[in-house]
């Protein structure tokens, strides 16, 4: 019989005994789940991620910058792990917002892409669970298309910015500008290079750019 999350009640009035490594409360095998479009597998045995830690928390992010995206576990009373993914990479596309009428972070603004036919939408978060954040950089995978045709950032602030079709396997960073004219500009600049290049519906701009 159970009595509470973890611990059983055993043969004598009131007593308790000590499931440990069978508690229902921890150190079971994490599970990892692969996105095929209709339906999810579970890979967690293939990708050496059914570790057994008391997990309690996860972070995504890209932590080498190559595109793919790696897993931080936060785990009770044990060591964080990082598992790097290193599996084929495909085509991508990431983008880090900075806000300027909106909060500096952008929290709360919202990336859609499309490639083709095609939209997927992120949300930039200030916290995705329990003792964990993961990174605010959007990660959009583009599988075998070679650009996003098309990007519309809605910021908390009520302004839209539309970009045109840009490089895959490569992060933008883009700045939110104040309304100019009654349209709104942004500046978007490439990560780690000197290519900027901005846009909004009424104006064209290069923005300076800075890290």
């Amino acid at each position: 019989m159970l009595e509470g999350v973890g611990r059983r009640l055993g043969a004598g009035k009131d007593h308790l005994l000590d499931i440990a490594h069978h508690s229902l409360n921890g150190r079971e095998r994490n599970v990892l789940w692969r996105n095929d479009g209709d339906r999810f597998t579970e890979v967690a045995y293939v990708n050496a991620a059914d570790r057994l830690e008391d997990g309690r928390g996860l972070a995504v992010l890209d932590v080498d910058r190559d595109g793919r995206l790696d897993l931080l576990l936060r785990n009770y009373r044990s060591p964080a792990v990082l598992l790097r993914n290193r599996g084929d990479g495909r085509h991508w596309v990431g983008f880090e917002l900075i806000g300027k009428r909106s909060n500096r972070d952008a929290v709360g603004a919202r990336v859609r892409v499309r490639t083709g036919e095609l939209w997927q939408t992120r949300v930039v978060e200030a916290g995705s669970g329990y003792l964990s954040a993961g990174s605010r950089r959007l990660h959009f995978g583009l599988g075998e298309a070679p650009r996003a045709d098309e990007v519309e950032i809605f910021w908390p602030s009520g302004l839209r910015t539309r970009l045109p079709a840009l490089e895959a396997g490569r992060s933008y960073r883009i700045t939110e500008e104040l309304e100019l004219a009654g349209a709104s500009a942004a500046g978007a600049s490439l990560l780690g290079s000197d290519v900027e290049r901005a846009q909004s519906d009424a104006e064209v701009d290069a923005l300076p750019h800075s890290r």
